[in-house]
């Protein structure tokens, strides 16, 4: 009885996609998910292929996602996105969006796993959460967004002041608009 138990364990934890350097939520994480090692600098492409988190921070936490994304010839040519859980979930897209956390325009969705998915193209970059549009930001909108933001960017990173962020995933399928990965499947197709 024993060995069928520990068969049946092995093969439900196959079947979910988690090895051993994964540690597994709720569903287990499709291959290609990472865990996030703050401090590090991961080569990229983040130009029409979006970097998607998972995080099971909840509204009203207090934590944070910040992700760096950085121009490696220019280190300190970077942008930052941060989403903050507090009891109203704000977002800064720094130099776009002022200098101060702004509520989102929408309501983000509430779930025990949330996958935030930011895509940056040439003109501009996008937040959603659960596949849910949250905000849309042309770099044109304002000079010192378009310095920022419009090089060619080729590695993110996730500063120790990120407290949410579990695991990053990059979507390297050439999609225009960042596809919404859940623990078991791709709800979007490619344009």
């Amino acid at each position: 009885m024993r060995t069928l138990f520990v068969l049946l364990v092995t093969v439900v934890t196959a079947a979910l996609g988690t090895t051993a350097s994964e540690t597994p939520g709720r569903f287990g994480h499709p291959t290609g998910w990472v865990a996030v090692k703050r401090g590090k600098k991961v080569h990229v492409n983040p130009e029409n292929h979006a970097i998607q988190i998972k995080s099971r921070a909840e509204r009203g936490s207090f934590k944070a996602i910040v992700v760096d994304f950085l121009y490696s010839d220019h280190i300190s040519t970077h942008g930052r996105v941060i989403v903050f859980m507090g009891y109203t979930e704000r977002f800064l897209i720094s130099k776009c969006s002022g200098s101060s956390l702004k509520p989102f325009p929408v309501v983000p969705p509430t779930a025990a796993e949330r996958t935030w998915t930011v895509a940056k193209s040439s003109s501009g970059l996008t937040i959603s959460c659960n596949g849910v549009l949250l905000v849309e930001q042309r770099f044109d909108d304002a000079i010192a967004c378009e310095v920022e933001w419009g090089v060619r960017m080729d590695h993110i990173s996730f500063p120790s002041i990120d407290t949410a962020s579990e695991f990053y995933y990059q979507n390297e399928e050439g999609y225009n608009t960042a596809a919404y990965h859940t623990s078991e499947f791709i709800t979007t197709e490619p344009q």
